[in-house]
């Protein structure tokens, strides 16, 4: 049977420190992993994340890394020294991809911890067919998912963060070791806000997603941890 709180992601969607603990707080009993992303980690400085390890949380640290190879090596060896569970990183060039991958691995044999798992960031899930045809790109966005998921796992990486709607597809094309990370997750009841592709918990599971990131139907929701139970025990019925 499937455990829903080894695949269920929390976005921390607030960039003040005191709610983001108290949302830490609040959610405690019914949630292992939480996401800290880049307005979060710049507005309270890491200190969330230092929290998270306090309470024994694993840490997605979604800051999306995308520089010269150089940099984002240096990067990645950092996240490894603080002990994160998951991290990203764009799907660019394939030297600055395999600089990462070694980078982690060899950051965390010297310091005798578990590596963490690298995901290569594919296609933004607020992007449209017709967003990317306004940057001058002629692939739709399954398409182009699907391509870069491919040189993700061709440069070493674990696994990428893309759209439930296309995972089965990614599944298929890169194995189903191939990590794949999905954002954009709503239940039925749920508003989409501003993701324009959007998954429920159950059909996100059951084409292949490994693990589902949900912010505000949890994060806004009038009893938060009754809401992430809710999810989990979705996924576990999926």
């Amino acid at each position: 049977m499937i455990n829903g709180k080894e695949k269920l992601i929390v976005a921390i969607d607030t960039a003040e420190f005191d709610k983001a603990k108290e949302l830490i707080d609040t959610l405690e009993d019914s949630v292992d992993i939480f996401k800290v992303g880049l307005e979060q980690y710049v507005a309270t400085r890491g200190k969330t994340v230092d929290y998270l390890k306090e309470k024994g949380k694993k840490i997605f640290l979604d800051l999306k890394f995308h520089d010269i190879p150089n940099t984002m090596e240096s990067a990645v060896r950092a996240a490894v020294r603080d002990n994160v569970w998951l991290m990203t990183i764009h799907v660019s060039d394939m030297e600055g991809m395999r600089r990462c991958a070694i980078a982690a691995k060899e950051e965390a044999e010297k310091l005798n911890i578990e590596k963490p798992i690298i995901v290569g960031v594919t296609v933004l899930t607020s992007l449209s067919d017709k967003d990317l045809q306004d940057i001058g790109c002629n692939m739709n966005t399954e398409e182009l998912a699907i391509k870069r998921a491919k040189l993700a796992k061709e440069a070493g990486i674990d696994g990428i963060v893309c759209s439930a709607q296309e995972v089965h597809k990614i599944v298929e094309a890169c194995g189903t070791d191939f990590v794949t990370v999905c954002p954009g997750i709503r239940p039925a009841s749920s508003e989409a806000g501003d993701q324009k592709r959007v998954v429920t918990p159950k059909d996100a599971i059951n084409r292949g997603a490994h693990y589902l990131v949900v912010g505000r139907p949890i994060t806004k929701a009038e009893n938060p941890s009754k809401s992430a139970k809710s999810i989990t025990e979705e996924i576990e019925n999926a």
